[in-house]
């Protein structure tokens, strides 16, 4: 989600724990591999750089398994299990998506997020098949950045950055203005391996890779709706940059006064399409420009400039207002096969024949604003983008969770801006996106797009927590039994309504600065990046043992607050990363101006923002918000994927049904991590999915990926290399080594949150321990880089993967060595 305008007993297992550490170092776990004195780590097998395809019209798109377009779904936390157990899941109000998945393909329940869990991170993970420390962007949909501007260019104060900018751009420092000294390094910082373990430093100076490259270069257009970072994300930095300073856009930009730059955003920003090179629908594109009279052609150079092996001839089109003359804007009352594509007016229309108008704007055509594009409105776009030729869609989605102002859904008429499970404005969007889903396959069915010849891939960015009223909690929606709605077939029917009377709906928000000057009188400078996940910043950059940084660690544990779903007074940690725990989970990138001091996982029920020294409460309920995430719990970390088209078997359901699986409800409400839920089916994270669709469609990436193909879902079998014995158990054991939310990142993150706790005599367990995470990093870099190299050669060279079961006694025996550090099972 965006927000904003547009946005123990810990003491027993030492020497149990010294033991199986020993005999899984480094030097036993690569010597069973035969890799002991290797440094894999530092260099990794890097794909093949794909040939440059040769000039041609849309007619030119190659891809495998016979597949002719792809069209992949990413919502924004829209959840497939249940969040009150009484009442239907946000997919199952809309069977009409659901049930094309299950039918056409294999829908998997057991996916999972990278961390942390918020839009920008898992977007960008899915998107690349990377963890943010490889792509540059795990820290929530925002960050700080050190400056310079400490002695001698030191490390001291931070500025605010956001995640949401455009593939090159530097980082996107929001401070007014920024500071001397501040970060300019990439945003999408690229490492080609884990940079806390590279044994030689990964500089901070390379974008990375870029997601629509394997696709371009085999002659396909790909185009994009709302898809975080591939489109222009904002005016100020975006608009100069890829048009050019003084250009019409940015004379355009200039002459606004509107510090909002609505209509610039509405022009400009959220859409694209990336053209293969020489494609006319790049090519051929022309408009009148700002301060001009004459049509001119609007493509522009779509520049890559680390791209591997090189990104020349390729052309862009970036904004609604130059993208949508190509999808028949300008065309008065335009239809195709009985589906409605402009107005009166010659402006496009979502599905619903609703003028698609600027964020904040009236009657002025334009894309409609990140945090609120409806399913109406983004499907439309799709399907005039795949009508007009372009193969290759992607299209975000917001959820139902908040009240979207869609046209004519009255009921959600002065409804508040969160939304619970089951309310009534929360039924009605459920049953337009619905309807949306209906029209949208029927749309494309008679455009001859179906599934027997296009690739279909439907994910959302993460899950959340429901910060309120539930079952089995202190407080309960009214009726406590609601059910919301009822489902039978493809129709959704309002049922037993729920209702939220006030002071049981809404997230908690807390004023860290406030509850560690009260409760704990500490009163250490840092800056925050706000949270449910809050990063703390300390001023001047001390290293992890220093002992202001201790004291506010375990002051940040100490703290509590009242908290009325549960029924009385909390601590508000659930979990405590150290910077060693941050690199293992994959959250430390190769620019050290963007490392943490610390990372707090909360209880999920809680939001944290810096504030005044003096507070009291220091917590309140705010009832914009309801629907957390960034938290290290199962509701937010268990995710989906499902896959339809050519190559992709008929499964059905792969995994458990919605009512069964991790939820909002119960006394135990946050407290369970994904490790430990007990979901079943194929395991994998959203590392996965690019993989998987590159597999699908013949295509190779110029970079390793940190996912695997998901051998399961493959028809009528994977390749012989994937498909040899003992391979597919490889992978399952990998997912859980390397994934941030499985068993081993769930063992040390335990372990370092007992050690970042205790105060024993000299600081001794914390630094062991600490050392002792900064080991089983190594090693597990080390051995995960082993078997992903062997993964990714076998799915897209079919080289035999050998040393199958010693790999997989090595994965296992690293993920013992975890589970036995102190406080690992706390």
């Amino acid at each position: 989600m965006r927000r904003g305008r547009d946005a123990r007993g810990r003491a027993g297992r030492q020497a149990a724990w010294i033991r199986v550490t020993a005999a899984a170092s480094s030097a036993t776990l690569l010597g069973t591999l035969g890799l002991a004195g290797t440094s894999m780590a530092a260099t990794g097998v890097a794909a093949k750089a794909a040939k440059p395809a040769v000039a041609a019209d849309n007619s030119s798109c190659h891809l495998g398994n016979g597949i002719k377009h792809v069209v992949t779904l990413m919502f924004d936390n829209v959840h497939y299990f249940r969040d009150n157990p009484n009442v239907p899941s946000d997919l199952e109000l809309m069977p009409n998506l659901l049930n094309f998945f299950e039918h056409n393909g294999t829908f998997l329940s057991n996916n999972h997020t990278p961390l942390i869990a918020h839009t920008a991170d898992d977007i960008l993970t899915t998107f690349t098949g990377l963890y943010g420390d490889r792509h540059g962007m795990p820290i929530s949909n925002g960050y700080r950045a050190y400056n310079a501007d400490g002695t001698n260019g030191s490390f001291n104060t931070t500025d605010p950055a956001g995640s949401f900018a455009y593939w090159t751009d530097p980082v996107f420092d929001t401070a007014t203005p920024p500071s001397a000294g501040h970060d300019t390094n990439p945003s999408m910082v690229y490492a080609p391996v884990p940079p806390a373990t590279a044994p030689r430093t990964v500089a901070p100076d390379t974008i990375a890779p870029a997601p629509w490259v394997p696709f371009t270069r085999a002659g396909c257009d790909v185009g994009q709706v709302a898809s975080a970072n591939t489109v222009l994300e904002n005016t100020a930095v975006d608009i100069p940059k890829v048009f050019g300073a003084n250009s019409p856009e940015d004379q355009q930009l200039n002459a606004d006064a509107d510090r909002f730059k609505d209509a610039e955003v509405a022009d400009y920003v959220g859409i694209g399409v990336h053209c293969a090179q020489g494609n006319a629908f790049c090519a051929s594109a022309k408009g009148v420009k700002f301060g001009q009279t004459d049509p001119s052609p609007t493509a522009v150079t779509d520049s890559l400039p680390d791209e591997p092996g090189g990104y020349n001839g390729f052309q862009a089109l970036f904004g609604h207002r130059y993208v949508a003359p190509q999808l028949g804007a300008g065309t008065l009352n335009l239809s195709r096969n009985g589906f409605q594509v402009t107005n009166g007016a010659g402006n496009l229309v979502d599905e619903n024949g609703n003028q698609i108008n600027g964020a904040f704007l009236t009657n002025f055509p334009g894309f409609p604003g990140f945090s609120t594009i409806n399913a109406s409105q983004s499907l439309a776009y799709m399907a005039d983008m795949l009508e007009s030729g372009v193969p290759v869609v992607n299209g975000y989605i917001s959820d139902i969770h908040g009240n979207e102002h869609i046209p004519g859904v009255t009921a959600c008429n002065g409804q508040p801006a969160a939304l619970g499970s089951g309310s009534a404005c929360y039924i009605a969007q459920a049953q337009y996106y619905n309807t949306a889903f209906a029209t949208f396959f029927q749309r494309l069915a008679a455009d001859g797009i179906t599934p027997q010849n296009t690739l279909f891939e439907l994910s959302s960015d993460e899950g959340d927590h429901e910060a309120g009223a539930n079952v089995g909690r202190a407080i309960q929606p009214t009726p406590a039994n609601c059910d919301g709605a009822t489902v039978s077939g493809t129709t959704v029917t309002p049922d037993v309504l729920c209702t939220y009377p006030a002071g049981s709906f809404g997230e908690l928000a807390g004023n860290i600065t406030g509850l560690l000057a009260t409760q704990k009188s500490n009163t250490t400078p840092f800056t925050l990046e706000s949270d449910t996940a809050p990063e703390f910043y300390v001023t001047g950059n001390p290293g992890p043992n220093d002992s202001q940084v201790r004291a506010l660690e375990r002051d940040v544990a100490g703290l509590t607050a009242a908290n009325p779903y549960a029924g009385g007074t909390q601590p508000i940690t659930n979990h405590l990363a150290s910077p060693a725990e941050m690199a293992i989970l994959h959250m430390v990138n190769a620019d050290p101006a963007r490392t943490p001091t610390f990372a707090l996982f909360a209880r999920p029920d809680y939001f944290f923002t810096p504030g005044p020294a003096s507070c009291s409460p220091c917590v309140t309920q705010t009832t914009n918000f309801a629907w957390d995430h960034g938290a290290y719990t199962a509701d937010i970390n268990t995710n989906y994927a499902a896959f339809a088209g050519p190559g992709v078997k008929h499964l059905g359901l792969d995994g458990q049904a919605p009512n069964t699986g991790p939820n909002s409800a119960g006394p135990n409400s946050g407290q369970i991590v994904a490790a430990d839920s007990g979901t079943t089916g194929t395991w994998m994270d959203e590392t996965d999915i690019r993989p998987t669709l590159l597999y699908l469609t013949g295509l190779k990436d110029d970079y390793e990926h940190d996912g695997r193909v998901v051998t399961e879902i493959l028809s009528p079998h994977p390749n012989s290399a994937l498909g040899a014995p003992g391979v597919a158990a490889l992978g399952a054991c990998y997912k859980q080594l390397n994934s941030s939310v499985g068993q081993f990142g769930n063992f040390t993150l335990q372990a370092s949150t007992a050690a970042v706790e205790s105060s024993t005599p000299g600081d001794a367990e914390y630094q062991t321990v600490n050392a002792a995470l900064a080991g089983l990093d190594r090693t597990r870099d080390v051995l995960a880089q082993h078997i992903k190299d062997r993964l990714e050669a076998a799915a897209f060279d079919n080289a035999p993967v050998n040393g199958v079961h010693g790999q997989t006694v090595a994965c296992q025996s690293l993920i013992s060595a975890a589970a036995a550090l102190p406080g690992a099972s706390a």
